[in-house]
């Protein structure tokens, strides 16, 4: 046994002093030079996805060229008046809302609602502005304009002010409600019904 052994170290040969801390040296300096390939390998790739992701976006296909930009419709900055009455069976209106026309009028009511709207039936109101010769007490914020006391309230979205009719009109408040979502403001509103106008022939809503 003790031949065989000497015969083996024999055999392998001279053994060299191991340096453990320069192994560990190159070790090191192999690992870092590994990382930074990857890195570099990695932000090709990103850049590449980036590239290729703006072709999605500028192109729909190799034989249908650049898409064109779509024009999106911007939100409705606010209302403005055209400089022509509007009548409403036995309402009037000193100006007419640029965009909006009259669906339907009773001796009561009167519907007033953006032009194409798909709801077209005058019963219904929403989105849309609703005039009533109304005889219920006033409630709300009080308002002064051009001489006259408003009484502003809302809720759920829409904005109801009222004011009482003027001298030589059918007894009862004018009340208007409009929503707060289509462009009308408190102050667009307040100039609308100062222009609304009561005939004979209107009638207080019953409620």
């Amino acid at each position: 046994m003790n031949d065989l052994n000497a015969l083996l170290d024999r055999a392998a040969g001279p053994v060299a002093p191991i340096d453990a801390h320069a192994d560990l040296t190159r070790g090191h300096r192999a690992l870092s030079r590994t990382r930074r390939r990857r890195s570099a390998v990695g932000l090709l790739g990103v850049a590449a996805a980036g590239v290729a992701g703006i072709g999605i976006v500028r192109y729909a296909g190799p034989d249908e060229g650049p898409q064109q930009a779509v024009e999106r419709p911007v939100p409705d900055a606010g209302i403005s008046f055209l400089a022509q009455p509007m009548e409403a069976g036995p309402y009037t209106f000193d100006a007419t809302p640029e965009g909006w026309e009259v669906q339907g009028a009773t001796p009561s009511a009167v519907t007033i609602a953006p032009i194409g709207i798909a709801d077209q039936n005058p019963d219904s109101f929403v989105g849309k502005l609703v005039i009533l010769l109304d005889g219920n007490p006033l409630s709300g914020e009080q308002v002064e304009r051009d001489g006259r006391t408003f009484w502003v309230h809302g809720s759920s979205g829409y904005t109801t002010i009222a004011t009482p009719t003027l001298p030589g009109e059918p007894a009862g408040n004018v009340l208007i409600q409009f929503p707060n979502d289509t462009g009308w403001t408190r102050d667009t509103m307040l100039e609308f019904l100062a222009g609304v106008h009561v005939g004979s022939g209107a009638e207080q809503g019953v409620g």
